[in-house]
């Protein structure tokens, strides 16, 4: 009888990994398996049990729903949609979606009335019964606003470029714009926006512009969670996905109590997640988990 080499153990165990089918890997495993069939009850069987309370947080762009060239594009599916509404009508589940668009954008977008929306990367909330939170921007900086968008305008939106005037934030976006144009006008935008006294932060192909206030996408989730579902949420079962930098701040703030997703393709990004998700697909996916556990 021939013996077995460790070759040969080898590629029995390359075998069977492959045989097994993933939707998630570690978030810093860089040598982890390509994903393939959803399979949510390896990483949140355990957290979350079937008829257990819930707070789920997610971003809109690039989560639910694909990156587009224009904001104005994007569309949720009514698949994801559908289970969207189904969760956050099972009385299972506290819902909110924070976005780096303008609250009202993002819940036109959407189109769910019984969930918490909050935009400009939490600068605004906007609660189901109507009623509003704005983080307060010093009124010197506030004045500069319109001066900020007209300077970027007049100065580096060429070839593609523009702005989205976000009422209280901006994003200057060159997702279309000439390649070889890119690193300047970005440079320059930043130079821009910093001279107006608001912050320039990297994001997916832009820039964007937010005022000096020390408020992020965390420290909204923090402030929603604890106002509106349940001041002790720490004990509590929470869920974020998200897919942009400014996400980050949200899984950062629930590791360890809660689970939390960046979807990404890109296996050497170093993330606060959890576990990493390659797609808007993979979100639906974990959508209709979350509601098998909750309807």
């Amino acid at each position: 009888m021939a013996r077995s080499t460790p070759l040969a153990a080898l590629s029995c165990l390359i075998l069977l990994n492959c045989l097994k089918p993933l939707i998630s890997w570690p978030a810093n495993d860089k040598h982890a398996s390509d994903m393939s069939q959803p399979d949510f009850d390896q990483y949140l069987g355990d957290y979350l049990k079937p008829g257990d309370t819930v707070a789920l947080l997610l971003d809109y762009d690039g989560t639910l729903a694909e990156l587009t060239s224009h904001p104005n594009l994007t569309q949720m599916s009514d698949e994801m949609r559908e289970s969207l509404r189904n969760i956050a009508n099972s009385g299972k589940a506290f819902v909110s979606v924070i976005s780096g668009r303008d609250v009202d954008g993002v819940k036109e977008k959407i189109g769910i009335n019984n969930i918490i929306y909050s935009g400009n990367h939490g600068l605004e909330v906007l609660y189901p019964n109507g009623t509003r939170h704005n983080q307060g921007i010093p009124k010197d900086v506030a004045d500069n606003f319109d001066k900020m968008i007209d300077h970027l305008n007049r100065e580096v939106v060429h070839h593609g470029s523009w702005v989205e005037n976000k009422r209280v934030s901006i994003t200057f976006h060159f997702r279309e714009a000439e390649q070889k144009y890119v690193p300047e006008m970005a440079a320059r935008a930043k130079e821009i926006i910093e001279s107006y006294g608001y912050r320039a932060n990297p994001a997916h192909a832009s820039v964007e512009g937010k005022p000096p206030i020390q408020w992020n996408k965390g420290l909204a989730a923090e402030y929603i969670l604890g106002s509106s579902f349940d001041p002790n949420w720490r004990t509590r079962k929470v869920l974020f996905a998200g897919d942009d930098t400014t996400d980050e701040d949200v899984m950062k703030m629930i590791k360890g109590t809660g689970r939390s997703f960046r979807v990404t393709k890109d296996k050497d990004l170093v993330t606060n997640a959890d576990y990493k998700i390659p797609s808007v697909d993979a979100v639906y996916h974990l959508l209709k988990w979350i509601e098998s556990r909750v309807v």
